[in-house]
């Protein structure tokens, strides 16, 4: 496909508005030119294909051509053309003129001179002109349109296009054009149409826009914008309707952006980084009626950042990280007709916040993790009652529960939407408990870590038979006493290749968690003893609601300790068979705590003390190392500097088994397994020497039929005997086998 065929098409629909009679378009045939292949796809257009003669070829044969089959627009592939030749057409009468060949360089002067009638549209697209053939434009003083797309351009000068100044449509796309002057287009005063994407420009080039008092659409996609969109990233347009900066690198859209485009209709902002919408933002675009805002990094809307776009239309949000929907991005949208929200992370459709919605005709909500609980009751009365809104009943799918993932939510009924009670279970548990009748599997969170990027989860699994697969890790966030669903990761795993099955670690990335905040987590595990489905044998363990703080970023306050500090309880896990974490969990009646506050923590095996630490109270955790294999230890832990034994008041203990007790795993113990590795090789040394001296003893020895020795590499042969009936004495023979050896 040309790269110009639009521009073709587009010419022809206005040639036939402007002045072809229909029976001349009706007759019309397309005429022959010798030498050169060409063709005719649409009435009064030519496309040849040719070498350096095509020109001179294709000149001659339109010169001559009457009414029936005169060509208006000529499009022409050329190879081996590195320069349009002076006076190519003279005398042919075109009105659009399309030439490409991947190769032009240069555009003589004179190019252009001699054409019969003026040319109103120009392509000189898929070419390497590295500047614009100002000269040469000059002289088309008629010229309308102009297409250089897909060139090396690399600089608008002042003086670029001063000999078109009735350009209404320019087509600089796909070209390295990183700078515009100042006054590059004021000689343009009638252009609607500039297309800049997949260029260089910066902030500090298209603010040189000016002068564009009648530009209608400009296209600033895809090149180097960078950071906030301010008042200064582009000039006054008055007139302008349909603006574009998408695929670049903007980070927020600040107040007064859009002052200057009072007349503006449609915006897109796809493909950037913004996160922030400063309210009244968009004070200056009143005029919008659709707005695109997807894969950007928008988390919320307040009430003030879309307040001004009553006559908004189409608003498209999707793939950003919005958690809830609202009233304060509903309301200001008087006229919203075709909203998008698809893969967001919006759990929540608050109550009321279609209220205002009253032109809604599309509503899409595809892949979010819409939490299908009570809180969800308003926006399923609104599905029922608006059940003629385009897709939102079919993107509408749970995410949680569990035992509703993936339905419709219009497909539930109200009954399905109910809410836990205020005993802090996690949601999970409460949809999900009946399934854990089935097996007699438990899991519990007994030891937490974060070190301020990665979150590490010590799971202890009880059960008669101990035998699983890992189904998913589920993450909720605590938000306005609700939790809401952030992921569910699937996690492999298999209880038979752990070296503990009753012990599993898993740990996730926190780089899009916020610190301070509330989260719980959920293991999902399938008792692959239990013989039924993997729903039925399904099992589901969740931690409390733990705060996200990393043990770096914990400071310690000068505030006075409070005597009836207490335990509350301690989690231990096993990083090697002699390697033991233990966390002591602390109450304070304070939320900060004394420097001075300690806590003594003990380790014993049969009332034997295998190691003790002193303990600060910020930082509650340690990690005992050279621990003796044993079948249980049981820890301890107390405040203040005493030994828990001696005080056994604020003492609380913990028993926590082996990962293994077998007499075997010892073997394994750091300290003895250099030992057994060494003692292991020399056994197979000896035991190949001893292999290699045998066979070559029973080879030199092995007699040969006739009672005559073997000539061997161990022995030179034996010489001839004079007399044979007489064998050397056992002396001389030995005497020669230790002479020749």
């Amino acid at each position: 496909m040309r790269y110009a065929a639009w521009l073709i098409a587009i010419l022809a629909m206005l040639l036939y508005a402007t002045g072809q009679k229909n029976n001349q378009q009706e007759n019309w045939k397309c005429p022959e030119v010798r030498n050169v292949s060409c063709a005719c796809d649409l009435p009064h257009t030519l496309r040849c294909t040719g070498g350096k003669s095509t020109f001179e070829t294709v000149a001659k044969a339109l010169r001559s051509l009457s009414g029936t089959t005169s060509v208006s627009l000529l499009d022409c592939t050329v190879q081996n053309v590195a320069a349009l030749p002076a006076r190519m057409l003279e005398g042919v009468s075109l009105h659009g003129l399309v030439v490409s060949s991947g190769e032009i360089k240069s555009v003589s002067e004179s190019a252009f001179i001699g054409l019969a009638s003026p040319l109103q549209a120009l392509g000189l697209p898929n070419n390497q002109l590295e500047r614009v053939p100002s000269a040469a434009l000059a002289i088309l003083n008629g010229l309308e349109r102009l297409d250089l797309s897909h060139n090396r351009l690399h600089t608008i000068h002042n003086n670029s296009f001063k000999g078109s100044p009735n350009l209404t449509f320019l087509d600089l796309s796909n070209n390295s054009i990183h700078y515009i002057s100042q006054d590059a287009f004021v000689n343009l005063p009638f252009l609607k149409v500039l297309r800049l994407q997949n260029n260089m420009l910066s902030s500090a080039s298209t603010s040189h826009l000016q002068g564009l008092r009648s530009l209608l659409e400009l296209d600033l996609s895809s090149n180097l914008l960078v950071g906030q969109l301010g008042p200064n990233t582009l000039p006054r347009l008055p007139h302008l309707q349909i603006l574009s900066l998408a695929h670049n690198q903007l980070s927020s859209v600040r107040r007064g952006s859009f002052a200057g485009l009072e007349a503006i209709i449609s915006l897109s902002l796809n493909h950037n980084q913004i996160d922030v919408l400063e309210d009244h933002g968009f004070r200056a675009a009143t005029t919008l009626t659709q707005l695109d805002l997807a894969n950007n990094r928008i988390v919320a809307v307040s009430s003030a950042s879309l307040s001004h776009l009553s006559k908004l239309k189409t608003l498209d949000l999707s793939h950003n990280f919005l958690r809830s929907l609202t009233s304060d991005l509903i309301a200001p949208l008087k006229s919203i007709q075709d909203l998008k929200l698809d893969d967001n992370d919006i759990s929540i459709i608050a109550d009321g916040a279609l209220n205002s919605a009253t032109y809604i005709t599309a509503l899409s909500l595809s892949d979010n993790p819409l939490n299908c609980d009570c809180s969800l009751l308003y926006f399923a009365s609104w599905l029922s009652n608006h059940s003629s809104v385009y897709t939102a009943s079919d993107t509408a799918v749970c995410a949680t529960p569990p035992t509703l993932e993936n339905g419709l939510l219009k497909d539930l009924p109200i009954s399905k939407l109910v809410c836990g009670g205020e005993d802090n279970v996690p949601p999970p548990e409460g949809p999900l408990a009946m399934l854990q009748s089935y097996s007699s599997m438990k899991i519990s969170l007994r030891s937490y870590q974060f070190d301020g990027s990665r979150i590490s989860l010590g799971w202890l699994v009880t059960a008669p038979v101990v035998s699983y697969y890992c189904k998913a890790l589920i993450l909720y966030e605590h938000v306005d006493n609700h939790e809401v669903l952030l992921d569910s990761k699937p996690v492999r795993c298999n209880s038979s290749q752990l070296p503990d099955a009753k012990s599993l670690t898993l740990s996730l990335v926190a780089s899009d968690l916020q610190p301070t905040h509330f989260y719980r987590y959920c293991l999902v595990l399938v008792d692959s003893f239990t013989e039924d489905s993997d729903e039925a044998a399904m099992v589901v363990g969740c931690s409390e609601n733990i705060s996200l703080i990393s043990k770096t970023n914990q400071v310690q306050h000068t505030t006075n300790f409070l005597p009836n500090t207490n335990i509350h309880n301690i989690t231990t896990s096993f990083i090697s068979p002699s390697s033991l974490f233990a966390a002591v969990h602390v109450i304070l009646q304070s939320s900060h705590s004394d420097p001075a506050c300690t806590i003594t923590l003990s380790v014993y095996s049969l009332t034997k003390p295998l190691a003790q630490h002193r303990l600060n109270c910020t930082t509650p955790w340690t990690t005992v190392t050279e621990l003796p294999i044993e079948k249980s230890y049981q820890v301890c832990a107390s405040i203040g500097n005493k030994f828990p034994k001696d005080d056994e008041e604020t003492m609380i203990c913990t028993t926590v088994d082996s990962p293994k007790t077998d007499w075997f795993v010892s073997l394994f113990n750091a300290k003895s397994y250099a030992f057994l590795f060494s003692a292991t090789f020399t056994a197979i040394l000896f035991l190949c020497m001893l292999l290699v001296y045998r066979t070559a003893c029973k080879t030199c020895k092995k007699p040969n039929n006739g009672n005559i020795l073997q000539t061997h590499q161990c022995f030179l042969p034996v010489p001839p005997i004079e007399n044979g009936s007489q064998r050397p004495s056992r002396s001389s023979r030995t005497d020669r086998r230790v002479y020749s050896h």
